[in-house]
């Protein structure tokens, strides 16, 4: 049987590891982000290349410094801040807001059906033997009802308007020249 070797005996790896980035508080990076936004001006499309390079964020940085953004700063600015066509902005329009929310809800109304036909309703009659799935799979179906009421409704109202008070808008690249 050949001889084990110890660990002082081995080789240490000669790959050079990368630096670790080092920990910043997602307010911090949030506050940041926010300032790129609010420089840019209301209703301008930032990309999230643009404000994770500007920032110096990582991917995961990111996706937390957006629901920081969204669960803290948005209520104390009065301004939304919207996911819109590929890219990121603060907005107080209500027609970018409406678009928005009917496109998550969308999004929400195909992911519970997919919890229900992928997960739940395959087990057919045996559901039935789960209080908890039988539980899960009705309040789905009663969010399911609610949502495509929520789509006929929103249907027949009509498209929010914006106030006729005049704002001044500021392009990206004109915010980024000053």
């Amino acid at each position: 049987m050949p001889t084990r070797t110890t660990t002082a005996e081995r080789k240490p790896k000669e790959e050079p590891r990368a630096p670790r980035t080092p920990p910043v508080a997602t307010q911090h990076l949030a506050e940041l982000a926010w300032n790129i936004f609010e420089d840019a001006g209301e209703d301008v499309l930032i990309s999230k290349e643009t404000v994770t390079s500007q920032i110096h964020a990582t991917e995961s940085q990111f996706t937390r410094l957006k629901g920081y953004i969204r669960d803290r700063i948005t209520m104390e600015k009065g301004k939304a801040f919207l996911s819109f066509r590929n890219g990121y902005l603060i907005t107080t329009d209500p027609l970018k807001i409406a678009e928005c929310v009917g496109w998550r809800l969308r999004r929400i109304n195909t992911e519970l059906r997919r919890l229900l036909s992928g997960w739940i309703d395959p087990l057919g009659e045996d559901v039935a033997l789960y209080e908890v799935l039988k539980m899960y799979q009705e309040e789905i179906g009663h969010m399911l009802r609610l949502s495509e009421r929520m789509e006929k409704l929103s249907h027949k109202m009509p498209k929010p308007v914006k106030a006729t008070k005049r704002r001044r808008r500021t392009t990206a690249a004109t915010a980024r020249a000053k």
